[in-house]
């Protein structure tokens, strides 16, 4: 997750794991976008 929100953020190119981690998952990442769009109302730093 962490990595993903990175590369949202535009602070890294890729999101891409080294083995033995996994990708993840289109519902993880639809999670993850919830997720930051919910905190954006509170917070203007969490808005992509």
């Amino acid at each position: 997750m962490r990595k993903y929100v990175l590369q949202k953020r535009g602070a890294i190119a890729s999101d891409a794991q080294r083995k033995p981690g996994s990708s993840l998952t289109a519902a993880a990442k639809a999670e993850v976008d919830y997720l930051l769009q919910r905190l954006a109302r509170k917070d203007p730093r969490a808005a992509l």
